[in-house]
């Protein structure tokens, strides 16, 4: 067995989620702390938290995060310490966790390493879409030397360009309408201080909570109806 197989075995035996391998070389060398690799793991919402939060009702929703970072943690430390038993350096802090409340920016942007991993692409929402769940995922990352086999690159949308779902509905009109691709900026295509901005006041108004809680956009693709079954 290949360790890219025991890695996933060793994380899908504990929940249901999604594991890719980036190639990250291509990154300036301190996003990355050095590392060549990152291995890219995405737990997905449930399919209740998703209709609910469509439905007005995001308590679920906000509910499902807690778990899902505990469970973030148990499986960042199972990788690293799987890795490190057969001899490769390994670490669970990585940088793709600091946000400069400036730029809104990550040094090491979870979702680039899953584009470079071909687990998914950035929607026009900014968010990232995979075939399995659509948007409704979170994710996390861990970076390793091991010599893993990693996937092929994604470097454009795949939405449809008539989709226009997660624009409508946003209530910060963060989505400007236009597709992403490798060597797009993200103001090109969305405001991330509107997304801020409205995610906030949503939070505060429906739950009394001073946090970033909207995820109107995650719910209504239909890249997330079709993963969930809605």
């Amino acid at each position: 067995m290949s360790l890219n197989h025991e890695i996933i075995n060793l994380i899908t035996q504990e929940c249901d989620a999604i594991v890719g391998f980036a190639d990250l070389r291509c990154l300036p060398d301190e996003a990355r702390l050095g590392y060549g690799c990152g291995i890219l793991i995405a737990l997905p919402f449930t399919r209740e938290a998703m209709r609910e939060n469509l439905r007005g009702l995001p308590q679920r929703y906000y509910d499902e995060h807690e778990p899902m970072n505990l469970q973030f943690r148990r499986l960042k430390e199972l990788a690293v310490q799987f890795l490190r038993s057969r001899g490769y350096e390994a670490t669970a802090n990585t940088p793709a966790s600091v946000i400069d409340e400036r730029t809104l920016r990550s040094p090491l942007p979870q979702k680039t390493v899953a584009t470079l991993a071909g687990v998914g692409w950035i929607g026009k929402c900014a968010m990232l879409v995979t075939h399995e769940y659509g948007c409704a995922v979170r994710l996390t990352v861990v970076l390793t030397n091991a010599p893993l086999d990693c996937g092929v690159p994604i470097t454009q949308s795949l939405c449809p360009p008539e989709c226009n779902v997660c624009t409508d509905i946003c209530p910060g009109k963060a989505p400007l309408g236009g597709l992403w691709e490798l060597s797009a900026k993200r103001e090109s295509f969305f405001d991330a201080h509107a997304c801020q901005t409205a995610a906030r006041a949503r939070g505060k108004a429906m739950l009394g909570v001073e946090q970033c809680l909207c995820g109107l956009c995650a719910s209504s693709c239909p890249f997330t109806k079709r993963g969930l079954w809605y």
